[in-house]
């Protein structure tokens, strides 16, 4: 259905066009004809010629000969130039690349014309792959670099901690944290590095999404009690065809920025299924919000916005990576927010087969 959509796009010049550059393109061949007969009629009056009437009975036959080969030739010409069209749209969809098929009358010979345009546009394509693969280079160093200075902040919170004489159970449980939290920035690395070849990593399965949950908030434990923050974890039956690690991974990076933007003591993290969507799943906070200026932004590489910034600590990274790894994996993720007041974040996951009937 889409490639008779794209011929019928390619076929949009009109044929009568296609057929006028061909007898534009054939005109030497035509003059020469005309030049021809005119010569032999012009001859053979100046000589009184008796053979010249019957010159007349071979014009017409020549003629129909002529155009009978003109015919199959400007077929063959039309087809050409709209397989070039097509094959100019598809270079267009694949890279963005202009194409433009009315410069092609400004050649003196539209086919060749449409052969240089085709050209170009292959051209342009590969220089803006280059481009590309030359900016994502440029960003996986930025994002390591970023990293490397990221990293020394907890390492050098635990040489602190494993500085004094002695230990405490407050000293020990906060240099867990710290632990804890280089892990997960060196796991947020990893999956950064692994997001182009996703795809050969990916294991999708049915898993139940309430002890995924329950994995995800064990795992957060050390920092919902160091924080004292309260969890509301409803229970739910539902089955999602996914990969579980990478949605696991978004999970935990939408639990550490409901942790992290949480007021100490005062602050709770509800996670619950969308009434209105039972396949959609919410996690909701009572946080500081994000800045209505912020929010169309929020899922940028790098962007951390007003609250990143007064935090300091902000990688800008980890939504980015949710959302590319759910649309990936074909999921959808939105934000809603208010300042001082909250945010919500909806997670719509593809349910099984069971789920659904």
């Amino acid at each position: 259905m889409e490639a008779m959509e794209k011929r019928k796009k390619a076929g949009g010049e009109s044929s009568l066009g296609l057929w006028l550059d061909f007898v534009w393109e054939c005109k030497g061949a035509l003059l020469l004809y005309g030049l021809t007969v005119f010569l032999f009629m012009a001859v053979g009056a100046l000589y009184r010629m008796e053979q010249v009437s019957r010159l007349l009975y071979a014009i017409p036959l020549s003629a129909f000969f002529w155009l009978a080969a003109g015919f199959f030739a400007g077929k063959r010409y039309v087809a050409k130039r709209r397989e070039l069209l097509l094959a100019g749209e598809n270079l267009e969809q694949l890279g963005t690349v202009e194409w433009n098929p009315d410069l092609w009358r400004e050649k003196r010979k539209p086919l060749e014309g449409a052969y240089e345009g085709l050209i170009e546009a292959m051209e342009e394509l590969r220089k803006r792959k280059q481009s590309l693969e030359e900016e994502a280079q440029t960003a996986r160093g930025d994002y390591y670099l970023m990293w490397a200075h990221q990293i020394k902040t907890p390492i050098a919170a635990m040489k602190l901690l494993l500085g004094g004489e002695t230990i405490g159970s407050r000293e020990r449980f906060l240099l867990k944290e710290e632990l804890f939290k280089t892990e997960q920035y060196v796991e947020m690395v990893l999956h950064y590095q692994r997001l182009e070849s996703m795809g050969q990593d990916l294991v999708l399965q049915e898993c139940d999404l309430y002890t995924l949950l329950k994995q995800a908030v064990k795992k957060y434990a050390v920092l919902f009690i160091n924080k004292g923050v309260r969890l509301q974890l409803s229970e739910m039956r539902l089955s999602v065809l996914t990969d579980e690690k990478w949605l696991g991974f978004c999970i935990e990076q939408i639990l550490s920025n409901s942790i992290k933007y949480t007021a100490p003591a005062t602050g709770c993290i509800s996670i619950y299924l969308w009434e209105q969507e039972p396949h959609t799943l919410v996690v909701e906070d009572n946080g500081i919000g994000i800045r209505p200026e912020d929010l169309p932004r929020i899922f940028e590489r790098g962007f951390t916005g007003y609250n990143g910034r007064m935090d300091k600590k902000s990688t800008g990274i980890g939504l980015y990576l949710c959302r590319q790894i759910l649309d990936r994996l074909g999921n959808q993720i939105r934000v809603e927010s208010r300042e001082n007041q909250g945010t919500r974040v909806y997670l719509s996951l593809y349910q099984t087969k069971e789920n659904k009937d």
